[in-house]
This record gives C-alpha cells, sequence and structure tokens, in this order.
C-alpha cells in the first residue's frame, strides 16, 4: 500500500458542492456525469496513476472513485459527508466492468471497521506491511489492523500476487529472468523505485522497494559466503 497525500479539492468539484451546500442535491449520488470524470482525473494524479489499495496501474478507463469510508455510512452519518474530498481514492477496477474483481475496493465492498483497516491515508501505512520476492504481502509485527487488511482487500489474491510477482521478476532479474541486477544497480534503483517519473509512480512500487530491499539482503549473505570461502582455501 501507497500512502496517498491528499491535496486541494478540484476547482470545478469545489464549485459544485459549494453551489449545492444546504440544498437536497448535497449528495454524491447527485455529482453530474462530467464533474464525477473531473474528480476520478484529479485522484488518480493526486495518486501518482496507481490504485489506493492494490498499486495496479491505473487511469480513466479502469478506474472509479472509491470511498474509504463507505459512501452510504457517510451519508448515514451527516448529509453531504459523501462529498468529502479527504475520504476520496481512486481505485481499480471501473465500476461496470464484465466481470467481479475478487480484491481491492469491490472486495472491501461497504466493509467499515476503521479500528481494523489500514488506510492507504494513514501517513503510517506503508510501514504497516511488507512484501517478498515472490509477491506476497504480510503484516509487519502480525498487527490486527493489517492482516484484517489484507483479508479484506483480498491483497493475496492468487492473480494479484502473480502481477506483483512478475513485474518484480522482471525488475530484479530481467525480462529473460537470467540477467540479475548488481548490487550497485540494485542499491541505485532502491533510491528510485518510488520516485514519481513524469507524474506517475511505478506500479507496485512500494512491492519493488520491499523486494530490492529483499535481493540486496540475499547478495550481501552471498557475497559473505564467498568471502568465508575463500579464506579457508
Amino acid at each position: 500500500m501507497k500512502f496517498v497525500q491528499k491535496g486541494g479539492l478540484p476547482h470545478g468539484y469545489r464549485t459544485w458542492c459549494r453551489n449545492v451546500h444546504g440544498t437536497n442535491k448535497e449528495d454524491y449520488r447527485e455529482l453530474p456525469g462530467g464533474i464525477k470524470s473531473l474528480l476520478l482525473a484529479a485522484l488518480s494524479r493526486e495518486q501518482g496513476g496507481i490504485c489506493a489499495y492494490t498499486m495496479k496501474r491505473i487511469d480513466k478507463d479502469t478506474a472509479h472513485i472509491e470511498h474509504v469510508k463507505p459512501e452510504t455510512l457517510c451519508r448515514a452519518d451527516e448529509i453531504g459527508s459523501d462529498l468529502d474530498y479527504s475520504n476520496m481514492v481512486s481505485c481499480f477496477p471501473r465500476i461496470g466492468m464484465g466481470r467481479e474483481c475478487r480484491f481491492g475496493a469491490q472486495k472491501k465492498s461497504d466493509w467499515w471497521i476503521p479500528e481494523l483497516f489500514v488506510s492507504p491515508l494513514h501517513p503510517a501505512c506503508e510501514q504497516r506491511f511488507r512484501f517478498r520476492r515472490n509477491g506476497e504481502i504480510h503484516a509487519v509485527g502480525n498487527n490486527a489492523a493489517a492482516v484484517n487488511t489484507i483479508s479484506v482487500l483480498g491483497l493475496n489474491h492468487p492473480s494479484l500476487m502473480e502481477d506483483r510477482r512478475r513485474v518484480i521478476g522482471e525488475i530484479i532479474y530481467g525480462q529473460s529472468g537470467n540477467d540479475p541486477l548488481s548490487k550497485a544497480k540494485a542499491l541505485r534503483l532502491r533510491e528510485q523505485i518510488c520516485v514519481r517519473s513524469d507524474g506517475r509512480f511505478i506500479e507496485f512500487c512500494i512491492a519493488l522497494r520491499d523486494a530490492l530491499d529483499e535481493y540486496l539482503k540475499f547478495t550481501e549473505k552471498i557475497a559473505r559466503k564467498k568471502m568465508f570461502s575463500r579464506r579457508r582455501n
């Protein structure tokens, strides 16, 4: 999970919210299509083009506006609270895609127990999880909220794990699988992997960063074994 740093409301959305405040139009369901498209684009840019829950690559054709605290619960608590921009992120998949997605936002659906959910809007969310080179995600320290979040979002769903494993393998071992990074290249990449390029993050960037950490520890271990072997000989 990548921390989402929220910015200001898009101008068109801010204007619409101001115009409907205090009326019966102050409801997310009343949001015009054009304003919703503007909002989705702004959220996706804010996130560097990756899904807030899964870090899959997204764009206007593959994502939807997700309320971290479910939209229906917001509306039940307070009129207009389903329009709170600070509760919105952009997530895979697009609403209306043919097949239901068994991970991420669609799996979470309307579930909400805030104390058992690690939100991508929390500054420490990245420290709650670790990824392995095989694409698996696990909770740091067996933290209950992190363990539950992995389950609620289906973050170890086989297809999502395979997507991460494939990207990690191509980055570390090359397209052929036989061209591993040198230690120096891995160190440089480790420092750059979570930096935006042309406004976008690399797909699964946090998973790649963790996998590079694991790979660097592995190469260091191999280097120590070789050194020990040479000394013995």
